[in-house]
């Protein structure tokens, strides 16, 4: 590295133990390696409310959030309840995340969707159950009667498949048949938890990483990226040192260059503790 590296962290599986907790060990080191001089960032599946509970014990140490797997990045608060600053969001077609939800549901009734858009967010029943952060909002029997105008998130569920079948089955059916119909091709990513995200295939972790590296003006080569699911398989390659958790998915770790303990054992902190004394040498 010829500077403090950036360093972008995963939460579920990664940064948070088996609880989704953060433990005090994980706080001591993301505190100190953000005074040694490194840039700490966020990158999740979660939407920036789900990464608010870290607020009170992580604030004025992370840097920056790249949040919903790459389609939202902003500033992390520096003091507890500081509003975090929106730098970059991208969203897509709303139409063509209804017509997305009406063919799956004519296709199987054991769907469930989760939609953002920007006049607000629903869930159906059956997604609460799968996030591991809590969700406040009340369920909702469809998310189609939500209003707004563009579209910022598209999560979908199935009461008897898993995300990881559903990463597999999806692709053919979300993108267009007709070969006249010319739009852009959606992808289907992990999100962290028992559900998949539709959207832009151009959107993932690494985009979001690569565009706040560009905005801070960091090398990839001074980046390292720490994450345990297949939505953080990109990120992992891009980055100039990819680490996986032990805990890992086996994709995820095929491809990392090094493999950190479980987030059971405080991996993390003990990358970053390592990280920060070899910093100070």
């Amino acid at each position: 590295m010829h500077t403090a590296p950036l360093v972008a962290i995963d939460l579920d599986g990664t940064l948070l133990d088996p609880n989704g907790e953060i433990t005090p060990r994980s706080v001591s080191a993301v505190h100190a390696a953000a005074a040694a001089g490194m840039r700490i960032v966020i990158a999740t599946g979660r939407p920036p409310h789900m990464v608010a509970q870290l607020d009170d014990v992580l604030a004025g140490a992370v840097s920056h959030v790249v949040a919903t797997n790459g389609s939202l990045i902003s500033t992390f608060p520096a003091h507890p309840g500081d509003e975090p600053q929106l730098l970059h969001l991208l969203s897509f077609d709303i139409h063509r995340a209804r017509r997305i939800v009406g063919d799956l549901r004519a296709s199987d009734a054991g769907f469930g969707f989760a939609l953002a858009t920007d006049r607000g967010f629903g869930h159906e029943p059956g997604f609460v159950e799968r996030m591991p952060a809590a969700v406040h909002e009340p369920a909702i029997s469809d998310v189609l009667t939500i209003d707004g105008t563009v579209a910022f998130k598209l999560f979908a569920f199935h009461d008897r498949r898993s995300s990881h079948a559903l990463l597999v089955e999806l692709p053919p059916l979300v993108n267009p048949h007709d070969d006249a119909v010319h739009e852009e091709v959606f992808g289907v990513s992990h999100m962290g938890a028992d559900a998949v995200e539709i959207g832009p295939a151009s959107t993932d972790k690494c985009a979001g990483l690569r565009w706040l590296c560009e905005h801070l003006d960091v090398d990839r080569s001074d980046v390292i990226a720490i994450g345990d699911e297949l939505n953080d398989l990109t990120m992992l390659r891009w980055a100039g040192r990819g680490i996986a958790m032990d805990n890992a998915d086996p994709e995820v770790r095929a491809v990392a260059d090094e493999i950190a303990p479980s987030n059971r054992d405080d991996g993390v902190a003990q990358i970053l503790e390592a990280l920060t004394a070899a910093v100070e040498r």
